[in-house]
Order: structure tokens, then C-alpha cells, then sequence
């Protein structure tokens, strides 16, 4: 199986290459094909929220006493909005891989590595060929085919 597209992510960027050698090309390059930029990851969760710790009375005693403002509950917003993320993530990479005889190379940063793996099915981790747990997405298409050992 041939390597046809490198895709690298992380959790706010998923940038998809398609390696390209043409018949008078002595070397391959990239082309982009697709990148992703989910929005909510870019954003704070204060902003992408209405209701914030403290700012409701507990409901006893006289409003205004010190003290008198609940802490509020953590509901594990952040760990939610990063599962969501790479739900996102494995969703892009297993419709880019939907094509029959695709395969690819993958550099996921490493926080997520495994995490996002475990979230592609089976028939599409079979199409990955070689991964890195590196955040390259801010690599250039020439650094990438360094990165990556390519089969002619």
C-alpha cells in the first residue's frame, strides 16, 4: 500500500496532504487538500458559556454577606470540549480515508495520540501506515516528506 495523503493535528487543527509526483517530478511534494479549524477549540470556555460559578446566592441568609456566593460545581467542561475535539478529529481523518486504497501517514500531537487511535475504527487504522505522536501542524510541506519515510 502506497502512501497517499499526510494528515497532521493537534486539537485545534487538522491540516490533510496529498503526496504528489508527477512524471517529471524527481522528488514528491504536498498539496493541501483539506484542513479543519474547529472553532470552540480556539475559544475560552467562559465565552462559549452563560453560566459561571458565584454568580448565584446560595439562598441563605441576607444578600450581600461575604461568603454567601456558592463555588459552583465543576461539570468537566474542558475535559467534555476535548473529547468532542477528537470525536471531530477521528470523524475528518475517517472521511478523508473513506476512499478505497487510501492510506496515510499521521503525526497527532502527543497529548491525544492515543486517545484519537483509540477512537478511529478498525478498518481505518488500517490505512494508517506510520504515525508520530508530534505536533507538526505547523510544519512545512517540505519538513513533513522529511518526517515522513515514503515508499516509491
Amino acid at each position: 500500500m502506497r502512501t497517499n495523503l499526510i494528515i497532521v493535528a493537534d486539537l485545534g487543527l487538522l491540516r490533510a496532504y496529498r503526496v504528489v509526483k508527477g512524471a517529471n517530478d524527481l522528488q514528491p511534494h504536498l498539496e493541501l487538500v483539506d484542513e479543519l479549524r474547529p472553532e470552540s477549540a480556539h475559544q475560552k470556555i467562559a465565552d462559549q458559556v452563560t453560566d459561571q460559578s458565584g454568580r448565584f446566592s446560595k439562598g441563605q441568609g441576607p444578600a450581600g454577606v461575604p461568603g454567601d456566593m456558592p463555588a459552583g460545581e465543576q461539570h468537566d467542561l474542558e475535559l467534555e470540549q476535548r473529547r468532542r475535539l477528537v470525536n471531530l478529529l477521528a470523524d475528518k481523518i475517517a472521511s478523508l480515508l473513506a476512499e478505497e486504497g487510501i492510506s496515510c501517514a499521521l503525526a497527532v500531537s502527543a497529548p491525544i495520540h492515543r486517545q484519537l487511535l483509540e477512537r478511529l475504527a478498525p478498518p481505518v487504522r488500517a490505512r494508517i501506515e506510520q504515525t508520530l505522536a508530534l505536533n507538526l501542524t505547523k510544519e512545512s510541506p517540505d519538513a513533513l516528506l522529511e518526517r515522513f519515510k515514503l515508499e516509491e
